[in-house]
């Protein structure tokens, strides 16, 4: 016989992978603490997830928890799996293995497989994130699943309907049906006793497998009913029976022990049954909810307490030591202890609204409402209201003198409560207003009364107000509080901070540094310092006559507060509307030494159990911290207590290292599969990974780091984000690590890992860059060839052309030879031509003149005088002229003479 397989559908959603292993998980997980036996169920925190979260479907039949953390969920529209975060939904769509999404029945076994039973598709088997399916084709004896069981054998039981109990076992099914001895084939549920005998649930009763014979308790055996739909054995051996009709069983030493309405169950109909780690043990109701069975009695939350549903089909208490609620109709809820724990009108206050808390010295806490005055007192409370004496029901301030008087200031005066009965002062008898705001039983018995018109001190029955006309900054008095000196501190709306001593006021505001003239709350501490906390300017601390001031911009959570209170560890915690903030007092002093910049504060709100973040305040006291060293805290809905010892998570148990997994991978947009070595094809180096930390009790407060092997130098601080993104990586080999912690602010160093690939493109491998690289040297030696020829025949065209050109230099320079020859020999003639021809005009022209000379000496006429003279006159000029054309021959032949002569310069 094989079974079926089923594939995640491409496109779908891949089952988380590469844990941490559920073995480091379970070791760091540790022995979680259950729900609180000493709480009431209000008081737990309540949370709920439906459709708006992304359940598929608001029924929830099943729940189980995986090795790796998952918690599982069966509903009618298919399986789901929950990180605390993110719903997941697996069903026909993208899960073929599932034949239908009627899912009725889950185990988580001890190898870390999920069963999950459907109705009408057989049993499957989801392991190493792949789903088996098994159907009658395979053996079982029918394919609607109701129960599935583990043994301490580890032999997987299978109850079907109609078709009787199933063994599995070395991959074979055995059937147990009425053939042999089971009073009906519709199995709902198993158990098994310390013994090792196994029980199982039927119609018919319940019947005992033990040595493979069936001993079947029924009615006549003093069952309630026989319809028998839910069986839990606890850790003292007994064996809790669930019916439907007939209430809860206990069989105890063959002994049945029956627990109906009548005895407050909330409905006789039982369908689920388990026991916490705190020996609660918790019953799932069809039409009553859920109840909680501790020290022999029945409490009950259901629809009206905000389970939102009157149907409980599933119960698992968590490794961390919550308890899931599979309902029908309202989806999933959890109950879980928080650090915080609230007192309303649920648990007996007489109001919600809540106004001054005090603690007297027999340890008893008083808290004053709107509604009147309470007092709780060894788990019990008591109301004290108008009809008992109370002036009025609006309660304000609470105080206790050393007479063991307690003094409650109400909208209508100051009341005395002594011996149980109520004394009233108004301003009948002296109270400048009867409206008290804040009283204060000082170290010398005196009492002080805070109202809107004065500081009013009542000593020998006698009331004397001081006023602004006295000193007083304001008549308003917010707090009052008395330092190591005993000076008096008075607190004022409006007009800062003023200290009485001696019979004089002294009056501090914003001109000597506090931070704001509206003082609500005083602290005076073991060291002499005084903090005061402001309407809007944060908190200061007073110091050998010097303010220093924190606010937000330091690090402080809220500017506004309305009580200060200390711990035993040296930490202030404050109220303001935002919820409660705690802060080291060593880190606010080295803040003011200039130490650090900045502090840190822790902050507490509906998540740590807060109805309400939203505090009360402007009233005296606003809080108080009782001789067992836990802190109370009047809020808009109700009182809180915080045990600051427990605040710490490793201190509740949840001190488990949250397991990290990656859930899925993306490369360039395609899921990969985390069972084959991952080796992605060439792409853009896009990636995507989707991881969670596996732990569901403060899911919100999971911090992650994330780094990319052999590409982020350093962790990426991811914050809350489950998600990392990259672009662009190159090809390579990588690794992909995400670290986390819990509320415990303790890393899971080992986190998670994947290791993967990139391949390259071609173009990025070493044969791409070898052939480029080849290519790039024969393309350069080509040039080179191609230029060297080029170079050569340029030589070659150079060579020819200088040729030609000393050929044409050679024939330029002869021709030019012979050109300056031919030029010289001009010259020459020249000259010779001009000599000659000097001579010969000038020797004729001398000729000339002398006839001419002649000529005159005779007796001329005057005309011909006058020819005459003109004829000798050209005739000098024409020798002069040849004369110097001689001489100029002379001078281009070089045969001029110079001849020295000597003159005068004056």
């Amino acid at each position: 016989m094989s079974p079926k397989y089923g594939t995640v559908a491409a496109g779908g959603r891949c089952i988380g992978f590469f844990v941490c292993t559920a073995l480091t998980f379970l070791l760091t997980a540790g022995s979680a603490r259950g729900l609180d036996p000493k709480k009431a169920i209000s008081q737990y925190i309540h949370e709920s997830w439906g459709l708006e979260s992304g359940l598929p479907q608001a029924t929830i039949t099943a729940i189980a928890q995986t090795a790796d953390g998952y918690l599982w969920l069966a509903t009618e529209e298919g399986l789901v799996q929950f990180d605390g975060v993110r719903f997941t939904v697996f069903d026909k769509k993208n899960t073929p293995a599932l034949r239908t999404n009627n899912i009725a029945a889950l185990l988580a076994d001890r190898l870390g497989n999920l069963w999950i039973g459907t109705t009408g598709g057989g049993l499957n088997r989801l392991k190493d994130g792949e789903f088996s399916t098994y159907t009658s084709k395979d053996g079982l004896s029918n394919d609607v699943i109701l129960s599935l069981f583990e043994d301490s054998k580890g032999n997987l039981w299978i109850g079907t309907d109609g078709g009787g109990a199933n063994l599995w076992k070395e991959g074979k099914f055995t059937v147990y049906s009425t053939k042999n001895g089971l009073p009906e084939n519709a199995v709902y549920c198993f158990a098994e006793d310390p013994n090792g005998d196994l029980w199982i649930g039927t119609d018919g009763g319940v019947s005992r497998l033990q040595d493979a014979r069936f001993r079947t308790y029924s009615t006549h055996d003093g069952l309630p009913s026989k319809n028998v739909r839910s069986l839990y054995c606890d850790r003292e051996g007994n064996l809790w029976i669930g019916t439907n009709g007939g209430g809860l069983a206990r069989l105890k030493d063959g002994a049945i022990t029956t627990f109906t309405m009548h005895d407050g169950l909330a409905s006789n109909a039982v369908f689920s049954i388990c026991q916490d780690e705190e020996g609660n043990l918790w019953i799932g109701t069809v039409g009553g909810g859920l109840n909680r069975l501790n020290a022999g009695r029945l409490s009950t939350y259901s629809s009206g307490d905000g389970l939102g549903a009157t149907e409980v089909y599933a119960l698992y208490p968590d490794r961390e030591g919550s308890l899931w609620i599979g309902t029908g109709g309202a989806g999933l809820s959890r109950l879980k202890d928080g650090e915080i724990t609230a007192y309303g009108v649920r648990e007996g206050l007489s109001d919600d609204v809540v106004l001054p808390i005090y603690a007297d010295h027999e340890g008893s806490l008083w808290i004053g409402t709107q509604a009147g005055l309470n007092r709780l007192k060894d788990g019990k409370l008591t109301k004290f209201t108008t009809r008992d004496g109370l002036s009025n029901n609006f309660v304000f301030s609470i105080t206790e003198d050393r007479r063991a008087n307690l003094w409650i200031g109400t909208r209508k005066g100051l009341d005395r409560l002594k011996n149980g009965k109520f004394v009233i002062y108004t301003t009948k008898d002296g109270l400048p207003n009867d409206l008290v705001s804040s009283t204060f039983a000082d170290r010398e018995g005196n009492l002080w009364v805070g109202t809107r018109s004065g500081l009013t001190l009542f000593r020998d029955g006698k009331f004397r107000t001081y006023t602004s006309a006295d000193g007083l900054s304001n008549n308003s008095i917010s707090s009052i509080a008395q330092g190591d000196d005993g000076a008096l501190w008075i607190g004022t709306n409006g007009g800062g901070l003023n200290s009485l001593k001696d019979g004089k006021f002294r009056v501090y505001s914003t001109g000597e540094g506090l931070s704001s003239e509206v003082v609500s709350s005083i602290y005076a501490d073991g060291d002499g310092d005084l903090w005061i906390g402001t309407g809007g300017g944060g908190l200061s601390r007073f110091r050998n006559g010097r303010f220093t001031t924190y606010t937000v911009k330091d690090g402080l959570f809220d500017d506004n507060m309305f009580q200060i209170l200390e711990d035993a560890n040296g930490k202030l915690w404050m109220s303001c509307n935002k919820g409660i903030f705690s802060v080291d007092k060593k880190q606010l002093n080295d803040f003011a030494d200039g130490r650090v910049k900045s502090v840190v504060c822790d902050s507490y709100g509906v998540a740590e159990g807060m109805r309400t973040r939203e505090c009360n305040g402007s009233f005296q006291p606003a809080g108080w911290r009782t001789r067992d060293g836990k802190l109370w805290f009047p809020t808009m809905k109700g009182a809180v207590e915080i045990d600051p010892f427990k605040i710490d998570p490793f201190k509740l148990g949840h001190n488990h290292l949250p397991p990290v997994v990656i859930e899925r991978i993306l490369i360039d947009k395609k899921l990969q599969d985390p069972k084959l070595r991952i080796e992605a094809s060439p792409g853009n180096g896009e990636l995507e990974f989707q991881y969670t930390a596996l732990s569901f009790f403060a899911p919100q407060k999971v911090h992650f780091k994330y780094k990319l092997e052999g590409f982020d130098p350093t962790w990426v601080d991811a914050g809350t984000r489950r998600v990392a993104y990259y672009t662009n990586i190159p090809p390579g080999k990588y690794v992909f690590r995400v670290i986390a912690f819990s509320n415990a602010d303790v890393w899971n160093e080992n986190g998670a890992a994947i290791e993967f690939a990139l391949r390259p493109h071609f173009r990025q491998t070493l044969w791409f860059y070898a052939l480029c690289t080849l290519g790039i040297y024969l393309a350069a030696v080509s040039v080179y060839w191609v230029r060297l020829q080029q170079m050569k025949a340029r030589e070659q065209h150079l060579v020819a052309l200088v040729g030609e050109r000393t050929f044409d230099l050679q024939k330029e320079v002869i021709e030019r030879k012979r050109a300056e020859e031919a030029a010289v020999a001009a010259d020459r003639a020249k000259s010779e031509f001009l000599a000659t021809m000097s001579h010969e005009i000038r020797t004729p022209m001398n000729g000339v003149l002398g006839m001419t000379e002649l000529l005159l000496g005779t007796e001329l006429t005057e005309r011909q005088r006058r020819f005459a003279e003109t004829v000798r006159r050209s005739g000098e000029a024409l020798l002069e002229v040849v004369n110097n054309i001689l001489d100029f021959s002379k001078i281009e032949a070089g045969k001029l003479e110079l001849e020295t002569v000597d003159f005068d310069l004056s």
